[in-house]
């Protein structure tokens, strides 16, 4: 199954060029339609005037974004964030999701593969 998402351009430019290995998200009832072998098709914010599939490798879920974060910190936020608070506090301050619907809902990572490499 394909499933759509969006990405800001720094974000969808990594996943391009096959620097963005894992998509965090919260899990909502749209992410909980994705299982491991779909394809997830992104396309590059504002203007959609971009794409790039991958596959879904692997998904893990986790309580809370401290929880979620916390397990590839070294690997994909060290170099952006202090610690792992920090990538909390911007995850509701930088407007991706509020503390409200994180406390409802669970969060996901998807590890991703490009399709063709």
């Amino acid at each position: 199954m394909e499933h759509t998402m969006k990405l800001y351009q720094s974000e969808f430019e990594d996943l391009k060029l096959d620097r963005k290995k894992r998509e965090y998200r919260l899990y909502d009832d749209k992410r909980k339609l994705v299982k491991i072998g779909d394809t997830i098709r992104f396309q590059k914010l504002p203007n959609l005037d971009d794409e790039v599939t991958v596959a879904v490798t692997n998904i893990e879920v986790f309580d809370n974004w401290f929880d979620c974060y916390s397990k590839y910190y070294k690997e994909d936020f060290i170099d952006q964030y202090p610690t792992v608070s920090a990538v909390v506090k911007d995850t509701y301050e930088g407007g991706y999701y509020t503390e409200e619907e994180s406390n409802k809902q669970a969060c996901v990572i998807f590890t991703l593969k490009r399709q063709g490499l």
